[in-house]
């Protein structure tokens, strides 16, 4: 008998070259895994990451991503790993019978999880060595930061992958060990054709599914921007992927067998085998049909808002920051506007810049609690969720260049907001009707949206902003501010210099509160948004990995089922042409399910979408409906094109059989 040493490592690469229809998908996952992360670790142990202007926020995206990317990979790993030990059960029990002791099927699996380990690491290091300065001089393009660089490699980088995907690929062995060790022969031998059960209280899940997809829709339908916003998006994302996979457990079954309730429809020859065969099919890729439904779902969203903040970059740069430079004194000790300006004007002189737009006005915040359209004093044990500023009717009318006109219990309201957006609000109880609501303001075009930030109500005078004032705000901190906004006409070098001396000179007066730096502010944003872009496109290629795999080892599930199917439904008398059609109808309607119910999620996630980009400064709708409208086509049209493609692995392992 041959030596067990060199029978079993044979058997390793023997099983994985007898299993290549599952195992080659497999490792040209972890391949294209490796070079992702190893990419992302690459840029992220960079030194030169350190060095590069505005890349802190950079770093920590970079990092969040990583953390991410850990999470979902590891997570993929293991669930298309149980397709493979799935596939090699039947092999395995065989082993088994032939002689082989389990310690001997587990030394099979651990040579069979090195070699994998050993190709999908080294593959996917050396594709990543020849992409990663690529991908990094993509990095900072789309941060807009010098790319006049170089590029070294860490040995940190090489560590940080080589030790998750030996970590990753020993979880799954041990879960394959694992099976194995409580397994018998005989389960081994019908493993492959073990699969979901009819759940049981099917009635009570499929209600509880589409339940949950019911309140997961209206939670996204009437999110608001408050501090509360991202908690919500939690709940109603973990709601619809709770409901998507109750839903497709026992939702899509239970109608079916509501189809069988009818009797004449029921049992007309092509209806029989139709219902018999999808609740059939249900059963076995309950499973994999929601996984492909979720990930089919995070791919259109997640390209639908990298493809909307990617063409509304210079948009929300432009609503986040409109001027250059903004300056902020306190009304009370800041006495010095005329030196002010003359200050301004001899800085102008020795830069060789102009001003473009000014615009100045007095305003006071109210901090407090906000419930419907009532808004209260915060107490001093509390901290208040809700900023509003108040503005004179005067100023108003100056920065708006208009004749609006107030009466005493009238207020106007300057908001993105749709939760300030009421025909009355009451101050601390005091009523004041609402004599108009607009969405822009000269100064400040479309930044009124985050949690009720920046957010604007128009008094008809000081005396009534006095005494709102005087009802809210504690009597040491209830100085107005004086703001002046300034747009610069010049280049970007001689604006800096602008704003470095002026800066500097209001640094050392009474009454200066800060200025915010327009340019510098775009050119961080700009580093943190290129960031969010890169992680957009490789989370949408790490997505749309995932989604081809599980679909792919779906239809070779599909296959070797449907081999014993053809057999079963010649017996029944059914003709080869019928059964073909049959069984593609079943295909079709199985297979397109997901991409039907992922459209479905898109369109009642829109207006969280549109809120959620709102938070990123990106208000325009339409941009976002013709984002969405592309990667959904695109994303058809690749969902099909994988379908056409998979579907030959399924009828070339049942085209043989008659």
């Amino acid at each position: 008998m041959m030596n067990k040493t060199i029978l079993l490592p044979k058997l390793s690469i023997l099983g994985i070259k007898k299993n290549g229809t599952t195992y080659f998908p497999y490792i040209l996952s972890g391949i294209i895994s490796v070079f992702v992360f190893f990419i992302f670790s690459s840029i992220i142990k960079n030194d030169i990451m350190n060095t590069l202007p505005h890349s802190s926020y950079l770093i920590i995206l970079m990092n969040i991503g990583l953390m991410l990317l850990r999470i979902i990979l590891i997570l993929f790993l293991i669930y298309t790993n149980s397709f493979l030990i799935k596939r090699r059960k039947k092999e395995l029990g065989l082993y088994n019978i032939l002689g082989l002791e389990k310690k001997h099927i587990i030394l099979i699996m651990i040579g069979e999880t090195l070699i994998i380990f050993l190709i999908t690491l080294a593959i996917g290091i050396l594709s990543g060595i020849v992409f990663s300065k690529l991908a990094f001089v993509l990095l900072l393009n789309l941060s807009n930061m010098p790319v006049d660089i170089g590029f070294t490699f860490n040995f940190k980088a090489y560590q940080q992958t080589f030790y998750y995907f030996l970590l990753a690929h020993g979880i799954n062995l041990v879960i394959n060990i694992f099976q194995i060790i409580k397994s018998n022969p005989k389960s081994l031998m019908q493993g492959e054709k073990e699969g979901d059960k009819d759940p049981k209280y099917l009635w009570i899940i499929a209600i509880i599914g589409i339940a949950f997809l019911g309140i997961g829709y209206y939670i996204a339908n009437i999110i608001e921007l408050n501090s509360m916003f991202f908690i919500n998006i939690f709940v109603a994302i973990l709601l619809v992927i709770l409901g998507t996979h109750s839903f497709f457990r026992a939702g899509i079954i239970a109608l079916l067998k509501i189809m069988k309730i009818n009797k004449n429809f029921y049992y007309n020859k092509s209806n029989y085998v139709t219902i018999s065969g999808m609740i059939y099919r249900m059963k076995k890729n309950t499973s994999s049909l929601a996984n492909i439904c979720i990930f089919s779902t995070m791919v259109i969203i997640t390209l639908l808002c990298t493809l909307s903040l990617w063409s509304g970059m210079d948009q929300l740069l432009y609503y986040q920051y409109p001027y250059d430079v903004i300056f902020n004194f306190d009304t009370i000790h800041f006495k010095e506007y005329e030196n002010f300006n003359k200050k301004l004007n001899e800085i102008i002189d020795n830069t060789n810049i102009n001003i473009e737009n000014r615009m100045e006005f007095t305003y006071q915040v109210l901090k407090g609690f906000k419930n419907k359209n009532s808004f209260v004093k915060a107490k001093s044990t509390q901290q208040s969720n809700y900023n509003i500023k108040l503005i004179t009717l005067e100023d108003f009318n100056k920065i708006q260049e208009e004749s609006q006109k107030l009466e005493n219990d009238e207020i106007i309201i300057i908001t993105q907001n749709d939760s300030l957006k009421y025909d009355t609000m009451l101050l601390n109880n005091t009523e004041y009707k609402v004599k108009k609501i607009i969405t822009e303001i000269n100064f400040a075009p479309k930044t009124m949206s985050i949690a009720g930030l920046d957010s604007y109500l128009v008094v008809k005078n000081k005396e009534i902003m006095d005494k709102i004032i005087k009802e809210f705000v504690n009597t040491e901190n209830n100085s107005p501010i004086y703001t002046i906004h300034i747009q610069l006409r010049g280049e970007d070098k001689n604006k800096k210099e602008f704003i470095y001396e002026l800066n500097n000179w209001c640094k050392t007066k009474d009454g200066f509160i800060n200025m915010k730096n327009g340019i510098y502010e775009r050119e961080e944003s700009q580093a943190v948004y290129g960031g969010l872009l890169f992680i957009g496109i490789f989370f949408g290629i790490i997505f749309s990995m995932c989604l081809i795999l599980i679909m792919y080892y779906k239809q070779i599930t599909e296959g070797f089922e449907d081999q014993n199917n053809f057999s079963i439904m010649q017996k029944i008398g059914m003709s080869d042409k019928e059964m073909r059609a049959t069984i593609k109808q079943q295909i079709l309607l199985v297979f397109f399910i997901p991409l039907i119910m992922a459209i479905i999620h898109t369109i009642a996630g829109f207006k969280m979408i549109v809120n959620l980009m709102k938070t990123i400064y990106i208000f325009d709708r339409q941009l976002i409906i013709l984002s969405g409208s592309i990667i959904v086509i695109s994303f058809a049209v690749l969902y099909i094109l994988t379908y056409i493609i998979t579907s030959r692995a399924y009828y070339n392992i049942v085209k043989d059989i008659r």
